[in-house]
């Protein structure tokens, strides 16, 4: 066989391979996958501040010896890891931030080896950019208040609540099922991987925090940095884009609400948010789970009680709970779903028609 005749029959094999890819896809509900080029990707970091210390013990590899290491440090930074896709320019870059006891992970590759989130959106060429929360994972955290426990320098009731979520506690909570290792019939949940979603959970260390929460003001700065931003936010940090633009609205154009608490707003507030396009996104089950349906049930009224409270101040808002969009069984953690790609075509439809074509204008 020439050489041409090889190329020619892999050139055959490799459209084979996309159309049953592409149709597979199609029958599954989900937009064809676009393909993927990366124009620029990296990291940075966002925020901080510097502060000295005089409660550092110990030396990086020892080589001051031990003891006190006082002097300065940068706190309350936030790490970002982002990635521009061909195509980017022609849509605003999306933000999305994960929840308590999570890190950037939550839109990455799911439990189950499918692509999540982050591989998604930048095939449909939105540049994607993830932070890990302040006292989160790479962002790190500021140390300074437990080694002032370890020295006696206060007391141990000093010391912050450090919260990490069980997998007991994360089955029933996050709506996989009414009962540890019982899932719902309709779960879309990959429940086979739990142990790997078990894998995600690292601890949270947010009591630690002042007020307001540096994270608030990173996300305003990050949406500044580059320039205008739609910032996404789910379960811990449902609110945080909200929280964001009421310190600095400044670039920010969309705020994305998934799965969280809205907390009353006063009049000036509403007004000031109405002015920025809002989604909230809730899943399924909101009345069906063990010891918390109320706990939904009051979530999800509070954040509908939200949006007609931005629509009646003139703003753009949606509520989108799912069943009513023909998307039935989301969990709490609806990126990691198995239709999680049939969500994410709905929020890239909001987009469309709710920020993108208003850059367009």
């Amino acid at each position: 066989m020439t050489n041409s005749n090889r190329f020619a029959k892999s050139l055959r094999l490799f459209a084979l391979i996309a159309s049953v890819t592409a149709l597979s896809m199609a029958g599954a509900g989900v937009t064809t996958v676009d393909s993927l080029l990366i124009k620029e990707q990296g990291s940075f970091f966002v925020g901080g501040r510097t502060i000295y210390t005089d409660a550092l013990t110990g030396n990086p590899d020892g080589f001051l010896g031990t003891g006190v290491n006082n002097g300065h440090i940068t706190v309350e930074q936030m790490y970002v890891q982002y990635q521009i896709p061909e195509g980017a320019a022609a849509h605003v870059p999306v933000v999305m931030l994960h929840g308590c006891c999570l890190s950037s992970k939550s839109y990455e590759t799911t439990p189950d080896g499918r692509m999540g989130w982050n591989e998604y959106f930048l095939r449909k060429h939105r540049a994607v950019y993830l932070p890990d929360q302040v006292s989160r994972a790479r962002s790190g955290f500021d140390a300074t208040i437990y080694n002032e426990i370890k020295l006696g320098k206060r007391p141990p009731s000093d010391m912050p609540e450090i919260r990490t979520a069980t997998h007991e506690l994360a089955w029933v909570l996050f709506r996989f099922g009414p009962e540890m290792g019982k899932p719902f019939p309709n779960e879309q949940f990959p429940v086979d991987a739990y142990d790997e979603f078990g894998k995600q959970v690292i601890p949270d260390l947010n009591a630690e925090l002042p007020s307001p929460n540096p994270t608030w003001t990173n996300l305003s700065g990050l949406a500044i940095k580059l320039k205008g931003a739609i910032l996404m936010g789910h379960s811990e940090s449902g609110f945080f884009p909200e929280q964001a633009a009421l310190i600095n609205p400044e670039e920010i154009r969309g705020l994305i609400t998934i799965e969280s608490l809205c907390p009353a707003l006063n009049a000036d507030q509403i007004s000031g948010l109405a002015k920025i396009p809002t989604l909230v996104v809730f899943g399924d089950h909101i009345d069906d789970v063990g010891a918390y349906p109320k706990m939904w049930r009051e979530r999800f009224d509070g954040c509908a009680k939200f949006v007609e409270q931005m629509k009646a101040a003139g703003g753009d808002a949606t509520m989108m709970h799912l069943p009513k969009y023909g998307q039935f069984g989301n969990s709490h953690m609806l990126m990691l779903d198995k239709n999680n790609l049939q969500v994410a075509d709905l929020i890239l439809k909001w987009i469309d028609e709710h920020v993108d074509n208003k850059k367009r204008r």
